[in-house]
């Protein structure tokens, strides 16, 4: 140990949006803020997002009557009848995400509304067309010398905001993928290394709220049964900082930890999150007594492994999230069986599927599965990181048939033919009566193609015939998390809070909703650091 100690009045541990969020806050409450971020960049779990945040009756909305009331009305449903929700905690939730989405935009962050984007459930009960669904852009030169700091997004075509996509191109993918290219050097940061480079921009690169990199805490420092400190250490060793007003932990789940999949109940996890997200949230905070809840249910999503592609800046490999591209028409998920299992052009909808385990066979039902599309496809759509009709990597299978395809992958061959020759029929009415696929506006206008009568499909029935493998990903939300109250702030197993203590972002569990809305993990993000600067400081 240096002996080295350091005053500070507020630390946050980890760089991403929950910490920049919460720096931000702290700072402009009057606190000498510091930030330690174990990895080399800032931007965290965020920056490799799609960058939404879903705020219900916020301020930027003006297109129609929203209200507190129809957002817990379209919670109730997303949530489904006979679970537990506390009610009480989500409405305290919901209120102080109206506040801190206005202050920070008040203070600088450039939210801005994402136009004719509805709620993922549309038109479910308490649901909107548009109006929750915020996004936030920034120019690279804007953050100064950060900018070579900042996380690259490693999923998404940045460049071009959700609202151009949605409002000023109607989704049209091919007018899409111009204009990102048209704008490739502009450094025009969108989605989530947008998101996160509105809030870099305003706490560090304006604010200059220091930000120390490469420091990993190792442990919370204590004193007299409160969190007085950290324990971080860095390149020239361990150093002891203290935190007068608070502590908050602002690092992502446990996706990169050896028994994630164990604990998400799913076949295999690979995580598709920075690989900095091991698990120190829960580690830090049950150190010093917190206890750890599960919130919500566990999401995952479907990817592949191209090219022996690696995180940026390491040699880690890295997994290709294929969140939009599996609704793109023309292609469908199949199981070994060579049946579908869920809507392909949502995401979400296939998790129940990839969780269930067929207890006669003594195997996961829908797991290993792929993705199956043909020529119409490889001519229309991007996949990943590759463009429309350019040739594809090893991973990806090419066979003249379908039946071909199923003998060299190992789906069964009759069940193969037979679903895609109804997937087929299904795509010539344009409604698929198993599953729904195109039948969610969002899913139509993020993930589909305009050019059809249902943006979500199209058959699949032009050789050549493709198949990639998919692989079960996490995305840095794991179901487990410390267990915080409305104001951030940690607890323990009898609900006391631990003094000096707060959590916000995927070391928090999410309490507030079992299901699933797109936006609401970074929303409640930078809500819950912003909460936490506000009690440290006495503020309501």
């Amino acid at each position: 140990m240096s002996g080295h100690n350091t005053v500070y009045d507020v630390v946050c541990i980890g760089g991403g949006l929950g910490g920049l969020a919460g720096a931000l806050r702290a700072h402009d409450l009057g606190a000498r803020v510091l930030v330690l971020e174990r990895s080399p960049v800032i931007g965290g779990v965020a920056a490799y997002s799609g960058g939404f945040c879903w705020v219900g009756a916020n301020h930027l909305d003006t297109s129609g009557p929203d209200s507190l009331e129809l957002t817990e009305e379209y919670l109730d449903y997303v949530q489904g009848t006979g679970r537990p929700v506390d009610r009480a905690a989500r409405r305290a939730y919901l209120e102080s995400s109206i506040r801190a989405t206005k202050w920070f935009a008040d203070a600088g962050v450039p939210l801005s509304l994402i136009r004719n984007a509805p709620d993922l459930y549309h038109p479910a009960p308490g649901s909107t067309e548009q109006g929750r669904l915020i996004e936030c852009a920034v120019h690279g030169a804007e953050l100064g010398e950060w900018r070579q700091r900042l996380r690259p997004s490693a999923y998404y075509r940045t460049g071009i905001t959700r609202d151009e996509i949605y409002h000023d191109l109607e989704g049209d993918v091919g007018a899409r993928l111009a204009l990102a290219e048209e704008r490739r050097g502009a450094d025009f940061l969108t989605h989530g290394v947008g998101l996160v480079a509105g809030f870099a921009r305003e706490a560090l690169a304006r604010r200059g709220v220091e930000c120390w990199l490469e420091h990993r805490v190792t442990a919370l420092r204590t004193e007299g049964g409160r969190v007085v400190g950290v324990v971080a250490e860095g390149p020239d060793g361990p150093v002891e900082i203290t935190a007068v007003k608070g502590v908050l932990i602002a690092v992502g789940g446990y996706g990169n930890s050896p028994d994630a999949a164990e604990l998400e109940d799913v076949p295999e996890l690979v995580e598709a999150a920075p690989p900095v997200v091991t698990g120190d949230g829960l580690t830090l905070g049950q150190s010093v007594g917190a206890t750890v809840v599960r919130g919500a249910d566990p999401f995952v999503v479907l990817g592949a492994r191209f090219d022996n592609q690696t995180h940026p800046g390491t040699d880690v490999p890295m997994f290709t999230q294929l969140l939009e591209y599996l609704g793109f028409p023309h292609s469908l998920i199949v199981n070994r069986d060579g049946m579908r299992f869920g809507d392909e052009s949502y995401y979400g909808a296939l998790i129940r599927g990839l969780r269930s385990f067929d207890t006669r066979k003594k195997h996961w039902a829908n797991y290993p599965c792929w993705l199956v599309f043909d020529k119409n496809y490889h001519r229309r759509y991007p996949l990943g990181p590759y463009a429309p009709g350019s040739p594809y990597p090893a991973e990806v299978l090419k066979f003249d048939s379908l039946d071909e395809l199923a003998d060299k992958v190992g789906i069964a061959k009759d069940g193969l033919a037979a679903t895609v020759e109804r997937f087929n029929g299904f795509a010539a009415t344009g409604e698929d009566s198993d599953f729904g696929r195109g039948s969610l506006p969002f899913a139509r206008r993020a993930y589909g193609d305009p050019q059809y009568d249902n943006p979500n499909l199209g058959p699949i029935a032009e050789a050549p015939f493709y198949a990639v493998q998919l692989t079960v990903l996490g995305v840095g939300m794991c179901s487990l998390g410390l267990a915080i109250d409305e104001h951030a702030r940690v607890q323990r197993r009898n609900g006391s809070v631990i003094p000096g203590l707060y959590a916000t972002g995927n070391a928090a569990a999410t309490r507030e909703l079992k299901g699933y809305v797109t936006g609401l993990a970074n929303a409640r993000n930078y809500t819950y650091a912003f909460n936490a600067a506000n009690d440290m400081y006495g503020v309501d």
